[in-house]
């Protein structure tokens, strides 16, 4: 599991599960962002989203939870990132 994947799924759910926007928003392939959604839930062991053919239906009870904490994780990640330009600046 990486942070990207978790980014791309908060991407996903924040996009009406639409992954062609999800993908726009986090400035990835489609195909690509697709991909490692795949990943991430053959590593987990379960769907994070129904299916309804080729697109998302819902998500799933199991992927409700992994979201909430995926939410929580890209935001602490944010709020690293802000804190490290914020104390480069002071360095200047």
């Amino acid at each position: 599991m990486t942070l990207t994947q978790l980014r791309y799924l908060v991407a996903i759910a924040d996009c009406g599960l639409n992954i062609t926007a999800a993908a726009d928003r986090v400035h990835a392939t489609q195909p690509g962002l697709s991909k490692q959604l795949k990943q991430l839930e053959e590593e987990l062991g379960f769907l994070l989203f129904s299916r309804r053919g080729r697109a998302l239906g819902s998500v799933t009870p199991e992927g409700a939870q992994v979201l909430e904490r995926a939410r929580t994780i890209v935001a602490e990640a944010d709020n690293i990132r802000a804190f490290s330009a914020n104390q480069r600046r002071e360095l200047e």
